[in-house]
Formats: structure tokens, sequence, C-alpha cells
């Protein structure tokens, strides 16, 4: 039997058009970005995975329900690749183009009220602001939101 762990994210509208799904593809062509997170944090997700299947084979043998082997795992994953962005770890990699420009410029798709994406609403609008310098990967913060991981 063989297990494959996914990368990848809910596909959700993006607020220019886009789906995170496009978005994601387009980023790991560009950058790699996924496969960077996987790369650089290799070694943590296989812990994850280890101590998550352990819970639950503990689980099964105590005669508590028999939890999804993975879903420990797969939460600690997607919080983990959320830092790898967020706390900017992947900015120190060296890939070309990393920090984007548009990071760089503090550059971020807000609502035409200046509030954090939180979905995409129908005939809402948005605006694009310059602010202090961000992440890059997080313009409108639907992607990182969509972030997700799972084990087929």
């Amino acid at each position: 039997m063989s297990l494959t762990l996914h990368l990848g994210v809910f596909d959700v509208p993006e607020p220019e058009g886009k789906t995170t799904g496009e978005v994601g593809m387009e980023l790991e062509e560009k950058y790699g970005l996924f496969s960077e997170f996987y790369k650089n944090n290799e070694n943590k997700i296989a812990l994850y995975l280890e101590d998550s299947v352990a819970d639950a084979v503990a689980s099964a043998v105590s005669g508590n329900p028999i939890p999804d082997p993975f879903g420990d795992a797969t939460g600690l994953i997607d919080k983990r690749f959320k830092e790898f962005i967020s706390l900017q770890e992947v900015e120190g990699l060296g890939i070309p183009g990393v920090p984007t420009k548009a990071a760089l410029a503090g550059l971020t798709l807000r609502t035409r009220s200046g509030k954090r994406i939180r979905g995409v609403k129908k005939g809402q609008k948005y605006k694009q602001i310059r602010g202090d310098r961000r992440p890059s990967f997080i313009y409108s913060g639907v992607l990182e939101a969509s972030l997700k991981s799972w084990v087929d």
C-alpha cells in the first residue's frame, strides 16, 4: 500500500477572478512554493505523520474510536505551511523573485472599506493598498487561508 501526502488548497474564488487552485499552480510553477515548503520541512512532516499514526494506534488499542490516523499531522502541516509563508521563512531560501516585488512594496488587496478579505462575495469591490512591507504570497489572504494538506 502506498500513501501520498498532498499539499494544495481548497479551490475557492480569489478576489481578482482566478481561483486559489489556479494561483497555487502558478506559484508552484514560478517559485516552487509547495515543493520548497516540503523540501525545507520534510523531517518535521515525517515526525508529524509518525506521531499522528502512533496516537491513532494507541487510541484504537485503548478501545477508543479510531480517529483519522493522519488528522493530527495534516493539521500541523497546514499550520506549519502558513508559518512558512507568514514568518517569511520562504524568503530566505534564495528563490529567484522572492521576496516578491509586491511584498517589498507593501501591496495588499482589501475590501473597499479597507477590511481584510475573509471570503469573496459576488459584487464586492476591492482596492489595492500600499502599506508596510509584507510577507510574500499573502496578497489578499485568501490563498493562505485555503492552504490544505491531506493523505491518500
